[in-house]
């Protein structure tokens, strides 16, 4: 299996370890003076915003098969828990996952995650990471992974495109669940721009959920104005709101 290429782009990302809260890391991408997680814990807010708030509400409506489209893999955190709740629960996930910028496998191999995972996660996280982009993969019969090297802006939402690996996905309806996990809208505001949540709201299926750690005002009116119907939640602790987003019939 090979790591991402050797894009030009790719050696520019400058990347430090540190560790949150909870114990679990996160890294500091230099260029935008930004962490991929919450000081306040790593898994701690994964495991709040994408599992509970996302795959748990799914759950609890009686879905027993998920498509995922997250939008920045970064880590590989919110997809090793998604495959943890796959295997617990026997429901079949299948996750795509777009990211323009991967982290290199010499950074991921030291991330501590697999401290914090049940054990038969803990050779499935570096798996989930070595595997071949614009592939899918079938790592478990519950859960599929396909790594996509690209941004939502760039995310063809048409089968006839010239990214041929993208084609099955880029149909509309297809998602039930986006785990928008992207850089605050501070730190890059063209991935939460109005046509990107227009965008994924015609990839949802009716009833489909949006979530995501962000709770700006501007976001959530831009939400409503796509189209999507709002719900403020509780954040991850100490972090006051989170959004919910769902597509109304």
């Amino acid at each position: 299996m090979n790591n991402t290429p050797n894009k030009e782009p790719y050696k520019k990302l400058e990347l430090s370890f540190l560790e949150s809260k909870d114990g679990s890391h996160t890294l500091l991408r230099h260029d935008l003076n930004e962490t991929y997680h919450s000081h306040n814990g790593a898994i701690q807010e994964s495991m709040w915003v994408f599992i509970d708030k996302g795959l748990n509400y799914l759950k609890e409506q009686n879905y027993t098969s998920i498509k995922i489209l997250e939008i920045g893999f970064g880590t590989g955190l919110n997809a090793i828990l998604a495959y943890q709740f796959a295997q617990k629960n026997k429901i079949e996930i299948e996750y795509i996952s777009l990211e323009p910028l991967p982290v290199p496998l010499e950074i991921t191999e030291k991330l501590n995650y697999t401290d914090f995972l049940e054990e038969e996660s803990k050779t499935i996280f570096n798996e989930l990471h070595r595997v071949d982009w614009e592939k899918k993969h079938q790592i478990s019969p519950y859960f599929s992974l396909h790594k996509i090297e690209t941004t939502l802006e760039d995310y063809k939402n048409s089968s006839d495109n010239n990214f041929e690996s993208q084609s099955d996905y880029n149909i509309e309806n297809y998602f039930d669940c986006t785990f928008y996990d992207a850089f605050a809208p501070s730190k890059q505001a063209e991935v939460w721009q109005l046509s990107n949540l227009q965008k994924v709201f015609n990839l949802t299926k009716e009833n489909g959920i949006l979530v995501t750690y962000c709770a700006q005002g501007q976001f959530k009116r831009d939400l409503k104005t796509a189209g999507w119907t709002v719900e403020s939640l509780d954040g991850a602790p100490p972090k006051r709101e989170m959004v919910r987003a769902v597509k109304p019939i």
